[in-house]
């Protein structure tokens, strides 16, 4: 379906920029046609009887336009992460068919691709010669047919498979457009010195996640202009634009941002921030305003649900804030036996009008995501009585230890409070006792006052068990930005067992 938002524009508007990077600018009308080129090329995939056809290729254009080109085709497509593929994602994933570039490390499997350079020379040769009249045509397919597969990793432990359909996906398209569209121009409204033009994007969320590949599409389907950059490049992407700009960032991705900013940067009025995947802390905020962009928005929402909340960042009254309700979404905050909290009530957040319905292929997490015709995401929060919803933290973030509860985030974030820590991830192990001891990974390059943090601990937790700090190069993360313990617990095992001598 998203091809077809594509043809349009291609037909309406094709000297429009589609893609623009810092080396190169294309045009709609361009990448109808290589499109095109690429679904005549590869029609013959129709007679395979492919159920899932997933793109590997570092280079995003192509990468998008063989995206593009198997929906032409009327396959459902799935997309590999850059660079290195692991073990367990193809196992997830378990795709009929990879189409590769080659330009990656796939692990050893079957049913490979391999589209080098001299094919795409040969296939596109003088493809920006090419007119209307050379559109591949859309295949027919029913709405209820399978359109994008994508792996879910940040609301559980372990990757999950959905499935949307070409009728889901347009619909889903829809309300990112929605969204996007009455911020941007509410914002626009407000900002004299900014021209009203039709905004380009540049999404830090790569295509391999379902909420990645959406906001893209979303873009490419309204006819906007795409930024492409790497992590590296980011940077002069972004101050190169003097047109308006909406950029979507985790609050990972926005703090590395902030690190290679020039000294002394002035904020730009042209640029339209969205922060998803983990909570933006008032520090990072204050910095991005002072020396970023003035122009914030924190979104809520998964894979699973799309966008559920929005609010602007100088609206919200505290950090844990995420806004009102979006139209399509409905959300209840229950206690642990399903019954509905009153406002202001803390309790377990479920989502109803989402994205999907259910996991593919993984019954007991889908019975325990997924039941009675809600999403629980894991997260822990309230609903204020002017309709706000605020976070509180995650459900698997909350130990009991010793008949005393404790939040693993909050403990992160008092342990953030001391200024040479630059991150940290706090986890815990059972002993061979059965006693569950916490652990506190530290990335830090300098000496600070463990004792005077440990103090701050206990003035919040009272029972709280000693703290073992175990420094780190990084902190591990789900591409959501959350803390992966189980990464964490995996490859630190040993040095517990061994180095520390605990058993």
């Amino acid at each position: 379906m998203l091809d077809r938002f594509v043809a349009y524009n291609a037909r309406s508007s094709g000297n429009d920029i589609a893609f623009s990077s810092l080396s190169q600018d294309r045009s709609y009308a361009l990448l109808e046609a290589t499109i095109s080129r690429l679904a005549r090329a590869l029609e013959g995939l129709r007679g395979l009887d492919l159920k899932r056809v997933a793109v590997h290729c570092s280079d995003v254009w192509r990468h998008w336009a063989l995206t593009l080109a198997l929906g032409r085709l009327g396959l459902a497509s799935a997309s590999l992460s850059n660079g290195e593929v692991s073990d367990e994602e193809l196992a997830a994933l378990r795709p009929d068919l990879i189409v590769t570039d080659n330009t990656g490390v796939l692990p050893p499997v079957e049913g490979r691709l391999i589209l080098a350079e001299e094919w795409f020379e040969r296939i596109l040769f003088g493809v920006e010669e090419d007119d209307c009249s050379n559109y591949y045509p859309p295949v027919s397919v029913e709405k209820s047919a399978p359109c994008r597969i994508a792996l879910a990793t940040g609301t559980g432990r372990d990757m999950q498979l959905l499935e949307l359909t070409f009728g889901e996906v347009e619909r889903q398209l829809h309300r990112f457009m929605y969204h996007d569209m009455v911020e941007f121009f509410s914002r626009n409204s407000q900002n004299k010195d900014c021209l009203l033009s039709k905004p380009q994007l540049l999404c830090s969320i790569g295509p391999q996640s379902l909420s990645g590949f959406l906001m893209v599409g979303a873009a490419l389907s309204g006819g906007s202009t795409l930024r492409s950059s790497d992590s590296r490049s980011i940077g002069g992407e972004v101050m190169r634009s003097s047109s308006s700009l909406m950029i979507v960032m985790t609050p990972v991705h926005l703090e590395q941002l902030l690190r290679i900013l020039p000294p002394g940067m002035q904020p730009m009025g042209h640029v339209y921030l969205s922060v998803v995947g983990g909570k933006l802390t008032e520090i990072i905020l204050e910095q991005t305003r002072m020396r970023f962009t003035p122009y914030v928005q924190v979104i809520y929402g998964t894979d699973e649900t799309g966008p559920v909340a929005s609010i602007r960042a100088e609206q919200r009254q505290s950090e844990d804030n995420v806004g009102p309700l979006l139209p399509w979404a409905e959300v209840e905050v229950v206690d642990d036996e399903g019954r509905n909290l009153l406002p202001n009530e803390i309790g377990e957040i479920r989502i109803r009008g989402g994205v999907t319905n259910g996991y593919l292929e993984n019954g007991s997490t889908v019975a325990q995501r997924f039941r009675g015709g809600w999403f629980y995401p894991g997260d822990r929060g309230f609903l204020s009585p002017e309709g706000m919803l605020h976070l509180r933290g995650r459900v698997d973030t909350l130990v009991n230890a010793g008949g005393a509860k404790f939040d693993l985030e909050v403990m992160e974030n008092i342990l953030r409070s001391e200024p040479r820590i630059t991150d940290v991830g706090v986890f815990t192990m059972e002993d061979k006792q059965g006693v569950e001891r916490f652990y506190a990974a530290i990335v830090s390059h300098e000496t600070f006052d463990d004792e005077a943090l440990s103090t701050r601990l206990r003035r919040r937790y009272a029972a709280l068990p000693p703290v073992i700090m175990i420094w780190v190069q990084e902190i591990p993360r789900t591409l959501e930005g959350h803390v992966d313990r189980t990464n964490l617990r995996v490859t630190l095992r040993n040095y517990i067992r061994y180095e520390l001598k605990i058993e």
